[in-house]
């Protein structure tokens, strides 16, 4: 069953009033959210991945399935790489290859089993994961 914002009662007011049809309207905070990762990404080295997350659930088109949000996921993971390497390439001189390199084959092992394990795992447990890591990170940060 697809989920859509007339089939959620305790939602539907919230979720309509900031449902976006125009879409030329959608295409420009598309880009705002991409300027502002872009930008997040690149001075902090974190957290325009959050950011993107956010972007596309408030721009979604009207429905919200299993599958758009497990889309959305893997759509931000695809810009992250494109994000991060463009970040590198300006951090490259001050960046600490030796520091980063054990981290890199654990890594990508990681993003692998990650990747297998989203279709697998409910979306409703991906989001709490999803806002528990971002409270993890926001209390690290702020120590």
């Amino acid at each position: 069953m697809k989920i859509t914002t007339r089939n959620l009662p305790w939602k539907d007011k919230k979720l309509k009033k900031f449902e976006i049809k125009n879409e030329k309207i959608r295409v420009i905070l598309l880009t705002i959210g991409g300027i502002l990762a872009g930008f997040v990404n690149g001075f902090l080295g974190t957290g325009g991945g959050i950011l993107l997350v956010f972007a596309l659930a408030l721009t979604a088109k009207g429905e919200s399935t299993p599958d758009s949000v497990r889309d959305r996921f893997a759509t931000v993971i695809a810009v992250i790489i494109i994000l991060s390497a463009v970040s590198v390439i300006f951090y490259g001189k001050t960046a600490d290859m030796g520091a980063a390199s054990p981290y890199i084959i654990p890594g990508m092992l990681g993003g692998a089993a990650g990747a297998l394990l989203l279709d697998k795992i409910n979306v409703k447990w991906l989001k709490r994961i999803f806002a528990i890591m971002v409270l993890w990170a926001g209390i690290c940060f702020l120590r």
